[in-house]
């Protein structure tokens, strides 16, 4: 039986809409959540955004772990589906690097799943649980070791009760979740390839993940003039979108920090946001069509990994773009009408879109912001973070055949 990528998506946007649901089910039966509330929590650690109602001190630990376990799979279960639908979603355009990891059939996007996901759950689980060692050479106890591996990986962002001042400074423990956020970042592909070719380093993504960072934490520190290690933490954790903070400062320069989460990390990795590779190519094509306007009779055309980009390949690119931009102001303006300022259902619509909730209160400077808002408003930002976890444009792919199949 073959099965195309829309077929894929469509599945997978149920499953996403549907599975939350019967994960909240704990946090409600423990009294320690209302129904709407246990969806939200649930809902935001399955899609990986992080945002949360509760400090971790007032909760059981069980429920921390549980939180974690939720993030993980559903980071997991993101690589998963960017090797089954997305690779073959983007078949003409290079936004995602071909490999042996990354092999499926247009027709049938199931063929080789089994074999991927196998593959990527030998990296993500080796790659947990090496951060969860460094975690506990760091001082930390097996439980905080585990959560904080999970949340870094997953780019969820969900904390353990830790000693205060624990994330005040760059230490070890610091050093072991910035890691594992930029390696949940990073193309899944990146680590299989890696093993038999090393020029896998000089991938777009990795460069242009890494101007980003050290672009965003210079930034900060001309802003301030502090401590230029804390703020290129806070650079790549912002990347990650994880939601991760170090130190007690909100960010220096609250509407960079929105920007960068809106660009995200890499193309087939646990993070939200559009992807820096989408970014990159746009780049690309701005320069082919200044050089165009330089000199009208010349031909430029634009190449990513050695391969020539086509137009439409592109024209997929910005209207992307575009709608990533219509949901953030659709979003915005929804949760506004539930009697909150625009200000703050801006700067929610952004987190939830990027699956990066903890930004919300290091933006706003809040302890819990997300409380802040009504129950009404947050519910409304479910649908927001299922479609930044689906990618915007396969979401409303598979929402359109729903229609056409009617």
């Amino acid at each position: 039986m073959s099965a195309t990528a829309v077929d894929a998506v469509l599945l997978a946007l149920i499953a996403w809409s549907i599975t939350p649901a019967f994960a909240s089910i704990p946090l409600y039966l423990s009294g320690f959540f209302t129904l709407p509330d246990a969806i939200f929590e649930a809902y935001s650690a399955l899609t990986t955004t992080g945002a949360t109602l509760a400090e971790p001190q007032d909760l059981p630990r069980i429920f921390i772990l549980w939180r974690a376990l939720l993030g993980w799979t559903g980071g997991y279960s993101t690589l998963v589906l960017a090797t089954a639908v997305f690779a073959a979603l983007d078949k003409d355009l290079p936004a995602i690097r071909r490999s042996a990891l990354l092999t499926i059939r247009p027709d049938n996007v199931f063929s080789h799943l089994g074999v991927a996901a196998r593959r990527i759950a030998l990296i993500y689980a080796l790659l947990t649980a090496l951060v969860m060692i460094g975690l506990m050479f760091a001082g930390n106890d097996l439980f905080s070791a585990t959560v904080l591996a999970m949340g870094g990986l997953s780019t969820t962002g969900t904390m353990p009760d830790l000693p205060a001042g624990a994330f005040s400074t760059f230490n070890l423990t610091v050093f072991w979740v910035v890691l594992a956020a930029l390696c949940g970042s990073l193309n899944v592909s990146l680590f299989w390839d890696a093993l038999r070719d090393k020029a896998t380093i000089r991938d777009p993504d990795l460069i242009g993940l890494l101007a980003l960072v050290i672009g965003t934490g210079l930034i900060f520190f001309i802003a301030t003039g502090d401590d230029l290690i804390v703020h290129t933490a806070n650079a790549a954790l912002l990347v990650s979108t994880s939601g991760y903070h170090v130190g007690n400062d909100v960010f220096p320069v609250a509407l960079l920090a929105l920007f960068v989460i809106m660009i995200g990390g890499a193309a087939a990795s646990t993070t939200g946001g559009v992807k820096v590779t989408r970014i990159l190519m746009l780049w690309k094509r701005m320069g082919s069509e200044l050089a165009v306007l330089a000199d009208p009779s010349s031909v430029m055309p634009v190449s990513f990994r050695g391969r020539e980009t086509k137009d439409r390949s592109l024209i997929a690119v910005w209207s992307y773009g575009l709608a990533f931009a219509a949901v953030l102001g659709l979003g915005a303006f929804v949760v506004a009408l539930f009697d909150n300022a625009f200000e703050a259902s801006f700067i929610a619509t952004v987190s939830a879109l990027a699956n990066a909730g903890p930004v919300f209160d290091q933006v706003t400077g809040e302890e819990l912001a997300w409380t802040s808002l009504s129950e009404k408003a947050r519910t409304a930002l479910i649908p927001v973070m299922i479609l930044g976890r689906l990618e915007v444009i396969a979401a409303l792919t598979a929402i359109w055949a729903i229609f056409l199949r009617r």
